[in-house]
């Protein structure tokens, strides 16, 4: 199927244009992770513009996780990562959304309760032994803050993916700088650490036993309490 028509367009936003037209043309079509663009050539043809835009345009779309080149062989459809997408976002967020720390926990609160909730009933094995893991990390570095801020916000990304519904995944994933921002923000010691991990072991037990409500109620105690830390 060809790409729709192209209006005329300035040389300044060619290459957005055809960009879009090549989202629209891998949408439109229904191409799968691994299936193969058109050639250069035929590509060329098809948005009616020089080999050049369109390279560049390829390139757009390979900064974004969208394609993939393969020497040789050709360009590709990559499986798209929406987390990874919107979390190279998620730096913009601060500066160009206004978002402040009470927007920031008025969110948490009211996603991360229902993340928790959903994971309880959709987790695998898999996800429980990832969640483990980073509980395990922060318990392991509890004396190594960047660390353990790291192994902290693991455990609430792999809550996310643990719902099963990959926009429960973005949503986190787009404000992941800002989580990250805002743990440095805590008043810290080691005992408010210690505090925060049996918090998040209180959400993984719930998690573990499939215990929605549980899991729910236990993630909003530590979005709570972490609003007092601040």
């Amino acid at each position: 199927m060809p790409l729709a028509h192209f209006p005329a367009i300035r040389r300044s936003t060619i290459v957005e244009a055809i960009a879009q037209g090549l989202i629209r043309y891998i949408a439109e079509n229904r191409l799968q992770p691994g299936d193969r663009l058109p050639s250069e050539r035929k590509l060329a043809e098809m948005v009616g513009a020089s080999r050049l835009p369109l390279r560049e345009a390829v390139c757009v779309l390979k900064g974004l996780g969208l394609v993939e080149a393969k020497h040789g062989k050709g360009v590709f459809v990559k499986r798209l990562d929406l987390g990874t997408l919107f979390g190279m976002l998620s730096p913009l967020l601060k500066t160009q959304a206004d978002v402040d720390l009470d927007h920031l926990f008025q969110a948490r609160l009211y996603l991360e309760k229902s993340i928790a909730e959903v994971a309880a009933a959709h987790r695998t094995e898999d996800n429980l032994q990832a969640l483990g893991h980073a509980l395990e990390g922060m318990r392991r570095n509890l004396h190594n803050r960047r660390a353990y801020v790291r192994h902290d916000l693991d455990f609430h990304q792999e809550l996310a993916r643990s719902s099963g519904n990959p926009i429960f995944h973005v949503f986190m994933a787009s404000i992941l700088d800002l989580l990250r921002e805002l743990q440095f923000l805590y008043q810290d010691s080691v005992e408010f650490r210690e505090a925060a991990i049996a918090e998040h072991q209180a959400v993984f037990d719930a998690v573990a036993l499939a215990d929605g409500p549980r899991a729910s109620d236990a993630m909003r105690q530590h979005i709570l309490n972490a609003m007092r830390r601040t």
